[in-house]
């Protein structure tokens, strides 16, 4: 049985993306199509959804067997809920002294390179952490790669990419819809579950269209979370990118203790289905001033009257594995720097 929805204006055809805010499509702000069709599906319906592309099927035939994560040390701080990651400040970066003085400031287990968010330009993320990776050899990084404006040959080749240089981690995305401020015409070939699915495809050794690389060890596969939907249709979303080959999961920002209770909703949800343990890291925006808020909330993230502090105290109390990923706001680097110091000092308490 095939399931098809030809009115999604990202021309998705196998479920929704996280770029629905208070049920309506945040490129043309009406109802998405794909909302109420997830809703009424049964959880065990959802394999269904994977056979819009005809070339994933006929490759994962080929795959005989998965190399496995090849940092045991990440993985292990991920299962312990032990894990800091910080996303690196691309909008801070003026220069490559900037590059060079902001990784040698971090302490953290991985560096994350976001994917032009909001659809502004700033770097490629692959490119700019393989340059990241010689900066500062010592600690993780995983680059974002997003399925927006790449066809199934250039998210191969990204990943391919990722895998040859070694990369702990990828954070595979369907990817943002530009703002009004720049109105291109983006392109969407795969979504996140299928984004997945190729990356696995890869990461084993499979390339399209069918030849074998050797490989070794390889980068964890991350997917996104949003625990803004309702739990029940965002459990679907997790179901098929589990399903699909996700082994840990980054939440969208949450500024708001509710939003860092849906994350155990959700989880509860997808256990009633699918017996899975997987890590769920959490996603904090420092520092969270009552002046970021109206910002935050023209993103889709709910806010409150919680403190960055108040927030760490919910994560903490989170009986999931996992751990935090820090998005420190800063303009300048310097300014990062700072405000970078002062927030590690918050987070180690939780995680130490």
């Amino acid at each position: 049985m095939e399931l098809r929805v030809y009115t999604c204006p990202k021309k998705l055809l196998n479920g929704p993306c996280g770029g629905v805010v208070e049920g309506r499509c945040e490129a043309t702000g009406e109802p998405c199509p794909w909302k109420g069709v997830i809703e009424r599906l049964s959880p065990l319906e959802q394999e269904m959804l994977f056979d819009e592309h005809p070339l994933l099927a006929q490759l994962e035939r080929l795959v005989d067997s998965d190399p496995g994560p090849a940092d045991s040390s990440l993985w292990e701080k991920v299962t312990r809920g032990k894990v800091l990651t910080v996303e690196f400040p691309v909008r801070a970066v003026r220069s490559e002294g900037d590059i060079r003085r902001l990784a040698a400031a971090v302490e953290a287990d991985l560096f994350t390179v976001p994917d032009n968010p909001l659809g502004y330009p700033h770097f490629d993320p692959v490119a700019f952490g393989t340059r990241l990776k010689d900066v500062a050899p010592c600690l993780g990084v995983m680059p974002h790669i997003t399925a927006k404006d790449r066809n199934l040959s250039a998210l191969a080749s990204e990943l391919r990419t990722a895998h040859v240089f070694g990369f702990e981690a990828v954070l595979l995305t369907t990817g943002d819809w530009p703002g009004l401020s720049m109105p291109s015409r983006p392109v969407f070939d795969l979504d996140s579950a299928n984004l997945i699915r190729l990356a696995r495809i890869v990461f084993a050794g499979v390339l399209p269209p069918g030849e074998r690389v050797p490989v070794g060890g390889r980068p964890i596969v991350a997917g996104a979370m949003n625990p803004h939907y309702r739990p029940r249709v965002e459990a679907r979303r997790l179901l098929r990118k589990l399903i699909a080959g996700v082994e840990v999961f980054f939440t969208q920002v949450v500024a708001r203790k509710e939003s860092v209770w849906a994350v155990s909703e959700v989880l509860e949800e997808v256990r009633r289905v699918y017996e899975s343990d997987v890590p769920v890291v959490v996603s904090l925006v420092y520092p969270l001033r009552q002046d970021m808020k109206p910002f935050l909330e023209r993103m889709g993230i709910p806010t409150g009257d919680d403190t960055f502090e108040g927030l760490l105290e919910e994560v903490k109390a989170l009986d999931v594995k996992g751990g935090i990923n820090l998005i420190v706001v800063s303009r300048t680097a310097d300014e990062w720097v700072e405000l970078w110091g002062e927030a590690r000092e918050l987070v180690k308490e939780v995680l130490e």
